[in-house]
């Protein structure tokens, strides 16, 4: 009798769509892991000084802005989902959670700033949030300890979190305090953070696990390292739709961001689209036929969101 070791890499997809995808994602995962995010990574980063502050060394304004391009992008209809037409529109008036925002570095969570000051993306996203743990380890990693005791009030929303982002009941409350309508869209982002680091992949899978039963009747856009992820509540699982220049904002060995132009650089530089889910085009010079059947598709799906969550609340009702 042979007993086989099922590995985590090799199992059955079950976060993304597509088997190919959730390979190369998983594959990603524990290379990224195995590079930086063993214990010893993170003690390093905990005793480096910089900038007169013990912190983990894993931001920088501007690091993350291909999300900011990317997102004016969207917002501006110029991102199209082959299905659904304009993932913009869907994601109008979305709460952002960034989980693991390095809210001592620098001013403090410097890329949710980034996100915050930029006026074009503030008319379209209700809500931004910062969030961090509080490391009880050492004295000087309780940071939000110390975040409350001796910095400024962030000018957005802040929440601490857990070390892992693996209960899908915390999830759903913790959506729920920054979105109250079960139906509000949502940006999640876990770049150079725990989820996409330093979690192993089995439990990398669990928090995507999490963030999908979590938030059944929303649509969900998530930034996770350089992949970009998209599902609307009529899939169970998420469509990997692209991934941002991976020589800048995930580069780990080069401070690569502090030299770009970010004036002139254009969405062609900052995304890598999955053309087999997404095009970039202006979605006003699509033929009539091609917006109306991308506008009642998403319209469709919403409807039918809407009519499971009040028909499962419903049915609770009437079984009482």
């Amino acid at each position: 009798m042979f007993l086989f070791f099922l590995s985590p890499l090799n199992s059955e997809t079950t976060i993304i769509e597509r088997e190919e995808d959730e390979k190369r994602v998983l594959e990603n995962h524990a290379f990224e892991k195995l590079r930086f995010g063993l214990a010893n990574h993170i003690h390093y980063y905990k005793v480096k000084k910089t900038k007169n502050t013990v912190v983990e060394q894993r931001s920088g304004r501007k690091r993350l802005y291909d999300h900011n391009l990317i997102l004016r992008s969207m917002f501006r209809n110029r991102i199209l989902h082959k299905y659904y037409g304009s993932i913009g529109r869907i994601m109008m008036g979305a709460s952002f959670i960034d989980f693991g925002s390095a809210i001592l570095y620098e001013e403090g969570a410097v890329t949710v700033r980034d996100l915050y000051e930029d006026e074009f993306l503030r008319k379209y996203i209700s809500n931004i949030v910062a969030t961090d743990i509080n490391d009880p380890e050492y004295d000087h990693t309780r940071y939000i300890e110390i975040h409350m005791a001796e910095r400024e009030p962030f000018p957005f929303s802040f929440n601490e979190i857990p070390y892992r982002l693996d209960d899908p009941e915390y999830i759903r409350i913790l959506t729920r305090i920054y979105a109250p309508n079960p139906f509000t869209p949502i940006i999640f982002r876990s770049t150079n953070s725990g989820p996409d680091l330093f979690y192993t992949v089995e439990e990398m899978k669990e928090h995507f696990r999490s963030i999908l039963d979590a938030n059944p009747h929303r649509s969900i856009l998530y930034f996770f390292n350089r992949y970009i992820f998209f599902r609307t509540p009529c899939e169970s699982k998420f469509q990997l739709i692209g991934t941002i220049d991976e020589r800048i904002g995930v580069n780990h060995s080069f401070s690569a961001w502090r030299y770009i132009d970010w004036n002139k650089r254009e969405l062609s530089e900052a995304l890598v689209p999955q053309f087999r889910y997404i095009r970039v085009a202006e979605e006003r010079l699509e033929s009539q036929a091609d917006r109306f059947d991308g506008y009642f598709r998403a319209k469709k799906c919403e409807i039918e969101a809407r009519m499971s969550y009040y028909g499962h609340k419903f049915s609770k009702i009437i079984s009482k």
